[in-house]
């Protein structure tokens, strides 16, 4: 089942994928599904999550306003989703207000391969003309309003959004390809 949950719920001792979509990674590899709520704004993915996972919790509902108690959650685990949302202040109170822990994952802007599309494109973040762009897009078979869409944190933006964190760097060919930042409860 579905919910779109319109009231605070309490889902204590629940992992929440927040914005992990049908084919999130972490559900796949989470060995016990029945004790993961993922959450998506999307009802449409939600119902694909569900119909590929039947033992998860799944709930539409809009990260900036996620509908759980504070501090219900255990862990939010949200892998490349804070870049693609408009207000990632918002996002990150969420997240701190409804859960113990988190962990965060968001590429990194200066990393010299652009990869929110299939095939990763090569130096698309230094390309300063609009069209030329758009034109990398339609080389690769990548949706070039999707890219666009995406509004990459510095360092220095997640550090002021999550100040109690540790921020780590995921590392390939020696530079820095994205970033992690996470809390853990030691409670």
């Amino acid at each position: 089942m579905i919910r779109d949950i319109t009231k605070v719920e309490t889902v204590e001792g629940f992992v929440l994928d927040l914005g992990g979509g049908a084919n999130s990674f972490f559900v796949d590899r989470f060995p016990k599904q029945e004790h993961v709520v993922l959450v998506d704004i999307n009802y449409n993915t939600a119902r694909q999550a569900k119909e590929g996972h039947p033992n998860l919790l799944v709930v539409v509902a809009d990260g900036g306003q996620l509908p759980f108690a504070k501090k219900s959650i255990e862990i939010v685990i949200s892998n490349s989703v804070i870049e693609h949302v408009n207000d990632p202040e918002k996002l990150a109170i969420e997240i701190q207000r409804v859960s113990k822990g988190y962990f965060l994952q968001t590429p990194n802007e200066k990393f010299p391969m652009e990869t929110h599309s299939l095939i990763a494109i090569p130096f698309f973040n230094f390309v300063a003309k609009r069209w030329l762009k758009r034109s990398l897009c339609t080389i690769f078979g990548a949706s070039f309003e999707y890219i666009e869409s995406v509004h990459y944190l510095s360092e220095k933006r997640l550090k002021s959004l999550f100040p109690d964190s540790t921020l780590v760097y995921e590392k390939a060919f020696g530079l820095k390809k994205s970033f992690y930042i996470y809390k853990f409860d030691t409670d």
